[in-house]
């Protein structure tokens, strides 16, 4: 009896030890080694019994893992996005087709090399540490990954991770390169109509100006209208011609020198002081006296205009505005806030897109053009900068936050 015993113990942890190699297996069979565990708390009555159960135990749980995972690879190699995963050791075990596409990799295989020996990208390295570290899942940023070669074509892409277990990561790749197509497709026609609808406009406003003086007076009220209608669209057109211009490549080709975005938003300040006059309102404006660093000084005037021109229409009469500017390490931060309503929650995912509004009535008499938050993202992002907006926790007014750094890569800008 005793033999038969340590015969059955012997064989049980062999095939326990057999199926116990790698991560992804153990799961399956700590099921088995709990059942042998549970049979000898029992002291079993007939250990060939014993033994028998157990090999067909094991038998049934190997049959189905390999089904489970012949499935499972089926569904990895059809998805429509890039499938990685990497151990604790950032050694790479899966990787679909899609992938392997992507990002270029070559005769590949599973588990003999790491990630950075595969792809060398900062990028995505960023977004497995990420959620290594914080083991929630992390949407990176997009970036242009460009593939080795002689003659690499680059294509931005977009990854997920996601935490597993024991350290792992699993990566879910996108391609962007089609939405930048239809992207740059619909920036393409919105400058072809804006340009087409310039000449015309200013025609019908030069119209309406010399019909001003000329009317009878009890019409005069209606040509006022008509010019107020013809100036808020070609502020339109060129608004639109604006974010065309920066959306199809005009940031690589911005006239970059070294100024002072401070007295560029003392300019601004100075130029809307009149209006800001009107509403009883002022510019409180604190932090460092002066903040040098490269970039397009037309532009970043429009970036600050724009901001304030928000904070003057939307804010409440009689309060300040505040701006404040400090270096933050390599950067330069500006907060500009107000007193108000501030923006909805449900507005914020939204508040940078094209022709977005909070509230389209007020925006209509109010006279926006629903770009004025679009233009400011496509100037900051064009400048190798952030910027973000929530409500002011003291004030409860609009907060626009943004951030620039002092120096830009000339390699990639036209000096002005």
């Amino acid at each position: 009896m005793g033999f038969w015993l340590g015969l059955s113990i012997g064989i049980g942890a062999g095939v326990i030890l057999h199926f116990w190699g790698s991560h992804s297996q153990r799961q399956q069979w700590q099921r088995l080694l709990v059942l042998i565990h549970n049979r000898f708390s029992q002291q079993p009555r007939d250990p060939i019994e014993f033994l028998t159960e157990t090999l067909r135990q094991g038998r049934h749980i190997q049959e189905i893992y390999e089904q489970t995972s012949r499935e499972w690879q089926q569904v990895i190699g059809e998805l429509p996005w890039g499938w990685i995963r990497v151990d604790e050791n950032n050694v790479v075990w899966e990787c679909n087709r899609v992938a392997q596409n992507l990002l270029s990799m070559t005769q590949w295989q599973p588990g003999i090399k790491v990630m950075l020996e595969w792809v060398r990208s900062y990028e995505l390295d960023q977004v497995i540490e990420r959620c290594r570290q914080t083991q929630v899942k992390v949407v990176g940023q997009e970036w242009i990954f460009y593939p080795p070669g002689a003659d690499p074509k680059p294509h931005p892409l977009r990854a997920w991770g996601i935490p597993l277990a024991q350290g792992q990561v699993v990566v879910l790749l996108e391609s962007r390169l089609e939405v930048h197509t239809l992207t740059q497709q619909r920036d393409r026609w919105s400058s072809d109509v804006a340009h087409e609808l310039k000449t015309p406009l200013t025609s019908i406003r030069l119209v309406a100006e010399t019909l001003q003086t000329r009317v009878d007076p009890k019409l005069r009220t209606w040509v006022d209208r008509l010019l107020e209608e013809v100036i808020r669209l070609s502020h339109l057109v060129q608004d639109l011609l604006e974010l065309s211009r920066l959306n199809l490549g005009a940031a690589t080709a911005l006239q970059v020198r070294r100024l002072d975005l401070v007295a560029v938003i003392h300019s601004v300040c100075h130029s809307l002081e009149p209006l800001a006059q009107e509403q009883g309102r002022t510019f409180a404006m604190t932090g460092i006296p002066h903040c040098w660093l490269w970039g397009d000084e037309q532009r970043l005037y429009r970036l600050v205009q724009n901001l304030l021109s928000n904070s003057l229409r939307y804010g409440d009469p009689h309060t300040p505005i505040h701006i404040h500017v400090q270096i933050q390490g390599e950067q330069v931060q500006v907060d500009i806030y107000d007193h108000g309503r501030g923006f909805p929650e449900t507005a914020f995912p939204y508040l940078f897109e094209p022709f977005f509004r909070t509230d389209r009535a007020r925006d209509r008499t109010a006279g926006g053009t629903g770009l004025g938050l679009a233009i400011v993202r496509q100037i900051v992002e064009a400048h190798a900068g952030t910027i973000s907006a929530r409500n002011h926790p003291d004030t409860g007014g609009a907060w626009l936050q943004f951030h620039l750094p002092l120096n830009l890569p000339q390699s990639s800008l036209r000096a002005g």
